[in-house]
């Protein structure tokens, strides 16, 4: 029993706490005491909301007056108190419902107190209710309250993430058409690309086939060339064969007497055949032909063996066209024995390997 514990205390104008022995009780004095017992005149109040989180602290010691409180994220763990302004000594009983949390009401109780932890963000709405000696029933009282929304769920925080994510779509949507961009422009590069190489190849297909139309072109004009060297060459055989021929009858003519013809008329008819079988007139016809066949030939010799005379030269052509002693003989107009004396000669002044064919190393030049 705790001594010394009456006092009186006045709430407003017409309500006083009296403090009993089990508690206390509201008084107002300017409303009429029913006679009635079973009558309640007062509503259940609100007496304190507390924060017990980590720590005992008070919320509020006021939530009578209707308006909303609003509670920090962090601080989502709270206890609720209340009790009847009952004068009278009487069994109370209270029944509790935290709309936003609870799914019914809550069974009867003594209890003046009712702890909530862990409540999400959101807006609450506690009713509370209460019943003396297991008969009448009080009004219900509401508290309504707020657990605010953490500090990264905030409308400041969304309309950050808002901008965040405005302003991200506009760069992602520049960088995807920028990237767009460069990959259409690679696609043109290398279409382009292709397209230089495709052109490029039907270039150089186009540039071979000139090459080789060309290729076969002078081919045929050599072939052409050559075959008229040869035809001219024969031809020079031909009538140098018949102008020893020629040569050799006339020593055999004789006169109607059936004398041999006189020395000085043979001489005279000699010279005559030895001149057109050395006329100059004819190398120079066919060393043009030969030159138009056999471009530079005669050039090359030149410059890499320059002590050759035109004899040799003239050998060295017969050579190159591949023609026999004979022929060599005739156009030369020495004997079989005097072609392989120069083609000995020739070969010491060319420098040929012993193991190489003549010929071969000229028709090679």
């Amino acid at each position: 029993m705790v001594q010394y514990y009456e006092n009186i205390s006045r709430i407003s104008n017409s309500i006083y706490l009296i403090s009993v022995d089990d508690g206390f009780v509201f008084y107002n004095a300017g409303q009429q005491i029913q006679s009635q017992a079973n009558k309640i005149t007062q509503s259940v109040l609100i007496r304190r909301i507390e924060d017990i989180t980590d720590k005992y602290s008070i919320i509020s010691e006021n939530g009578n007056d209707g308006s909303e409180i609003d509670i920090k994220n962090g601080r989502n763990n709270i206890r609720i108190s209340f009790s009847l302004p009952y004068y009278r000594q009487a069994k109370i009983k209270f029944q509790y419902y935290l709309e936003g949390y609870s799914k019914d009401w809550s069974d009867w109780s003594y209890a003046t107190q009712k702890d909530f932890t862990n409540l999400s963000s959101g807006k609450y709405i506690f009713r509370v209710r209460a019943k003396v000696d297991d008969s009448t029933i009080s009004e219900i009282t509401t508290f309504e309250f707020r657990i605010l929304r953490p500090w990264y769920l905030s409308n400041w925080a969304i309309l950050f993430y808002a901008v965040v994510i405005v302003v991200a779509l506009i760069l992602g949507k520049k960088i995807y058409e920028r990237k767009l961009q460069k990959d259409s422009q690679k696609i043109s590069d290398r279409l382009q690309a292709e397209q230089e190489e495709i052109l490029k190849l039907e270039s150089e297909a186009n540039e071979k086939q000139i090459n080789k139309l060309q290729t076969e072109k002078l081919q045929a004009e050599l072939a052409s060339k050559n075959r008229e060297l040869a035809n001219s060459a024969m031809t020079l055989v031909y009538k140098n064969e018949l102008l020893q021929k020629l040569s050799e009858e006339i020593l055999k003519l004789k006169d109607e007497n059936g004398k041999k013809l006189a020395d000085e008329q043979v001489r005279k008819i000699q010279k005559v055949i030895n001149d057109g079988m050395n006329d100059e007139r004819d190398w120079h016809l066919f060393e043009n032909s030969f030159n138009e066949a056999h471009e530079s030939f005669f050039k090359k010799l030149k410059i890499g063996h320059p002590d050759l005379v035109p004899n040799d030269l003239k050998l060295c052509a017969y050579l190159r066209m591949n023609m026999s002693s004979k022929e060599m003989s005739s156009l030369l107009n020495i004997t079989l024995r005097g072609v392989e004396i120069r083609r000995y000669r020739l070969r010491k002044k060319l420098n040929v390997p012993h193991d190489k064919n003549l010929t071969e190393f000229l028709m090679e030049l």
